[in-house]
């Protein structure tokens, strides 16, 4: 049980530094620090979902419940300006 919170304190580490990296590299306009980072989030959330006990498929199910929510209110106007949820919903979930 120690083993497994220590692995899960670590991950949380690991996410916030993540976004640092992104903030950093977002900053010194370094795109090997960005993609860094955003690929550490992705990896670590994954990561820290399975440690906290949930299968990684109901991640990917509340993400894709999550970005239709988000489509729907579009509060930062991201699919009325880019189409970009409507882009992410359909590379996560196509439909041959």
């Amino acid at each position: 049980m120690v083993k497994g919170l220590k692995a899960i304190d670590e991950l949380k580490v690991n996410l916030i530094q993540a976004q640092w990296l992104v903030h950093h590299g977002t900053l010194s306009g370094s795109e090997d620090e960005m993609i860094q980072g955003l690929a550490d989030l992705v990896g670590m959330s994954y990561l820290l979902a399975r440690r906290l006990g949930f299968d990684f498929s109901r991640l990917d199910r509340m993400l894709l419940q999550r970005l239709d929510s988000l489509k729907i209110t579009d509060e930062m106007c991201l699919e009325k300006q880019w189409g970009d949820l409507s882009l992410l919903l359909s590379y996560l979930a196509p439909e041959d």
